[in-house]
Protein backbone atom coordinates (compact mmCIF):
# COMPACT_ATOMS: atom_id res chain seq x y z
CA UNK A 1 0.00 0.00 0.00
CA UNK A 2 2.66 2.61 1.05
CA UNK A 3 4.32 1.76 -2.38
CA UNK A 4 1.54 2.53 -4.12
CA UNK A 5 1.04 5.71 -2.22
CA UNK A 6 4.59 6.79 -2.84
CA UNK A 7 4.37 5.87 -6.62
CA UNK A 8 1.11 8.16 -7.12
CA UNK A 9 3.04 11.55 -5.27
CA UNK A 10 6.06 11.05 -6.93
CA UNK A 11 4.17 10.87 -10.49
CA UNK A 12 1.39 13.69 -9.55
CA UNK A 13 4.93 15.71 -8.30
CA UNK A 14 7.82 15.12 -10.47
CA UNK A 15 7.60 16.73 -13.67
CA UNK A 16 6.41 14.90 -16.63
CA UNK A 17 7.00 15.20 -20.64
CA UNK A 18 3.80 14.10 -21.47
CA UNK A 19 2.64 17.09 -18.81
CA UNK A 20 4.73 19.27 -19.91
CA UNK A 21 4.04 18.97 -23.70
CA UNK A 22 0.11 19.21 -23.17
CA UNK A 23 -2.27 20.82 -25.44
CA UNK A 24 -2.72 23.62 -22.46
CA UNK A 25 0.08 25.37 -22.11
CA UNK A 26 2.86 25.83 -24.50
CA UNK A 27 4.73 27.71 -22.46
CA UNK A 28 5.39 24.40 -20.45
CA UNK A 29 6.90 22.85 -23.03
CA UNK A 30 9.51 25.17 -23.91
CA UNK A 31 10.27 25.14 -19.87
CA UNK A 32 10.76 21.29 -19.75
CA UNK A 33 12.88 21.76 -22.79
CA UNK A 34 15.32 24.07 -20.90
CA UNK A 35 15.47 21.16 -17.99
CA UNK A 36 16.13 18.69 -19.76
CA UNK A 37 19.36 20.66 -20.17
CA UNK A 38 20.45 19.83 -23.77
CA UNK A 39 19.49 20.55 -26.95
CA UNK A 40 19.50 16.85 -28.25
CA UNK A 41 16.24 16.90 -26.47
CA UNK A 42 14.26 15.86 -29.66
CA UNK A 43 11.19 14.87 -28.07
CA UNK A 44 10.48 17.83 -27.46
CA UNK A 45 10.76 19.30 -31.91
CA UNK A 46 8.60 18.84 -34.37
CA UNK A 47 8.79 16.75 -37.04
CA UNK A 48 9.62 19.57 -39.47
CA UNK A 49 12.78 20.49 -36.74
CA UNK A 50 13.75 16.67 -35.41
CA UNK A 51 14.02 16.35 -39.35
CA UNK A 52 16.52 18.83 -39.57
CA UNK A 53 18.61 17.78 -37.04
CA UNK A 54 18.69 13.96 -38.03
CA UNK A 55 19.68 15.20 -41.18
CA UNK A 56 22.68 16.95 -39.32
CA UNK A 57 23.33 14.01 -37.36
CA UNK A 58 23.68 11.79 -40.26
CA UNK A 59 26.10 14.70 -42.17
CA UNK A 60 28.11 15.27 -39.32
CA UNK A 61 28.42 11.00 -38.44
CA UNK A 62 29.72 10.73 -42.58
CA UNK A 63 31.83 13.72 -42.36
CA UNK A 64 33.82 12.29 -39.46
CA UNK A 65 35.41 15.59 -38.05
CA UNK A 66 32.94 16.00 -35.48
CA UNK A 67 32.10 19.66 -36.00
CA UNK A 68 28.55 20.19 -35.46
CA UNK A 69 26.76 21.86 -38.03
CA UNK A 70 25.56 24.51 -35.51
CA UNK A 71 28.82 25.45 -32.82
CA UNK A 72 26.46 27.28 -30.19
CA UNK A 73 23.51 26.49 -27.53
CA UNK A 74 20.45 28.25 -29.06
CA UNK A 75 18.90 27.68 -25.69
CA UNK A 76 21.31 30.08 -24.41
CA UNK A 77 22.88 31.99 -26.98
CA UNK A 78 25.76 31.03 -27.07
CA UNK A 79 28.38 28.76 -26.23
CA UNK A 80 29.08 29.41 -22.62
CA UNK A 81 27.16 30.08 -19.73
CA UNK A 82 27.15 32.45 -16.97
CA UNK A 83 26.99 30.67 -13.42
CA UNK A 84 23.58 31.15 -12.06
CA UNK A 85 21.97 32.08 -15.37
CA UNK A 86 19.07 29.52 -14.83
CA UNK A 87 18.24 31.99 -12.22
CA UNK A 88 17.03 34.73 -14.53
CA UNK A 89 15.36 32.34 -16.76
CA UNK A 90 11.98 33.44 -17.46
CA UNK A 91 8.82 32.77 -19.95
CA UNK A 92 5.94 34.12 -21.23
CA UNK A 93 3.60 33.23 -23.88
CA UNK A 94 3.27 35.91 -26.80
CA UNK A 95 0.65 34.38 -29.06
CA UNK A 96 -1.32 31.42 -28.91
CA UNK A 97 -3.77 30.01 -32.01
CA UNK A 98 -5.23 27.28 -32.60
CA UNK A 99 -2.19 24.98 -33.87
CA UNK A 100 0.01 27.38 -33.66
CA UNK A 101 1.90 29.06 -30.55
CA UNK A 102 5.00 31.76 -29.44
CA UNK A 103 6.56 31.60 -26.17
CA UNK A 104 9.87 34.33 -25.19
CA UNK A 105 12.45 33.04 -22.86
CA UNK A 106 14.63 35.77 -21.13
CA UNK A 107 17.47 35.62 -18.95
CA UNK A 108 20.64 36.95 -18.05
CA UNK A 109 24.04 35.36 -19.69
CA UNK A 110 26.98 37.49 -19.56
CA UNK A 111 24.13 40.04 -21.24
CA UNK A 112 20.38 40.51 -21.39
CA UNK A 113 19.17 37.54 -23.74
CA UNK A 114 16.07 37.10 -25.85
CA UNK A 115 14.92 33.73 -27.17
CA UNK A 116 11.67 33.07 -29.10
CA UNK A 117 10.31 29.64 -29.64
CA UNK A 118 7.41 28.93 -32.53
CA UNK A 119 5.41 26.14 -31.34
CA UNK A 120 2.86 23.93 -32.96
CA UNK A 121 0.21 21.28 -32.21
CA UNK A 122 1.00 17.77 -33.26
CA UNK A 123 -0.89 14.61 -32.19
CA UNK A 124 -1.73 16.81 -29.37
CA UNK A 125 1.24 18.29 -27.84
CA UNK A 126 2.72 21.53 -28.16
CA UNK A 127 6.32 20.98 -30.23
CA UNK A 128 9.34 23.12 -30.87
CA UNK A 129 9.12 23.88 -34.71
CA UNK A 130 11.40 26.90 -34.82
CA UNK A 131 13.54 29.17 -32.25
CA UNK A 132 14.89 32.52 -33.34
CA UNK A 133 16.88 35.42 -31.52
CA UNK A 134 16.34 39.11 -31.39
CA UNK A 135 18.20 41.70 -30.44
CA UNK A 136 21.57 42.44 -32.50
CA UNK A 137 22.78 39.38 -33.66
CA UNK A 138 19.78 37.85 -34.90
CA UNK A 139 19.20 34.23 -35.96
CA UNK A 140 16.68 31.52 -36.75
CA UNK A 141 17.28 27.42 -36.05
CA UNK A 142 15.94 26.26 -38.95
CA UNK A 143 17.81 28.40 -41.52
CA UNK A 144 21.26 27.78 -39.79
CA UNK A 145 20.48 24.25 -40.14
CA UNK A 146 19.05 24.47 -43.72
CA UNK A 147 22.24 26.60 -44.98
CA UNK A 148 24.84 23.96 -43.12
CA UNK A 149 22.93 21.08 -44.97
CA UNK A 150 23.17 23.15 -47.99
CA UNK A 151 26.81 23.71 -47.63
CA UNK A 152 27.06 20.33 -46.88
CA UNK A 153 25.49 18.67 -50.07
CA UNK A 154 28.57 20.39 -52.09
Amino acid sequence: MRLWLVLGLLFFLAPSQVLAQSAKDPVETVRAFYAKDSIRAYEFYSKRLKGLFVRGDKEVEKRGDGQALIDFDFRVNGQDTKDGWEKTLHFELLSREDKSAEVKATFENYTPQEVRYSLVLEKGRWMIDDVHSTGKDTWRLSKLLEKALSGAAR
